[in-house]
């Protein structure tokens, strides 16, 4: 790779993770139309917080309900992110990023 290419190379990975930093200090949050459910998502797609607001069920079990929810849907997105970083290795490797 010439010098030229190296320095925008650079300049390119340096500005990639400025906007990784800005989107995971992001967040999104989405409420289903019974508002019984809400979501808030980072900019790097992980699930910060799910709240569910279910009368019907005791508040110590909501709690545990959220927590199970909001680990169990952020390692599924963790394994997607690893089978897709693996099968994408060769291309960025040609980069050399």
């Amino acid at each position: 790779m010439n010098p030229k290419n190296m320095k925008a190379a650079f300049q390119m990975r340096s500005q990639m993770k400025e906007i990784q930093k800005k989107l995971k200090q992001s967040t999104i949050t989405e409420t289903d139309k019974s508002e019984e459910i809400s979501v808030t998502v980072d900019g790097t797609f992980k699930i910060k917080e799910i709240k569910l607001n279910i009368n019907d069920i005791d508040q110590s079990r909501i709690k545990k309900l959220e927590n199970n929810l909001l680990s169990t849907i952020n390692k599924a997105i963790e394994k997607s992110q690893k089978n897709a970083n693996s099968q994408l290795g060769s291309i960025t490797n040609l980069l050399g990023m």
